[in-house]
């Protein structure tokens, strides 16, 4: 019975860091597509900075830090 659990438990775990990594690229391609207008209106951004914008967006900074 422990092991039905224990791959149980396996499967829950790929399937939530498989979410996490599509989430990751989903995130990654909006900044692809998205970033040639914003360089129009600001031509010193770089991708890096636009890429952490989005990621930001989705996952503010917590309070307790």
């Amino acid at each position: 019975m422990r092991i039905k659990k224990h791959n149980a438990d396996l499967r829950a775990v790929d399937y939530s860091q498989q979410h996490e990594v599509q989430q990751e690229i989903d995130r990654f391609l909006r900044a692809l597509r998205s970033y040639p207008d914003r360089f129009a209106r600001e031509p010193y951004l770089s991708f890096q900075q636009h890429l952490s914008s989005i990621v930001t967006a989705v996952y503010p900074p917590s309070a307790d830090k």
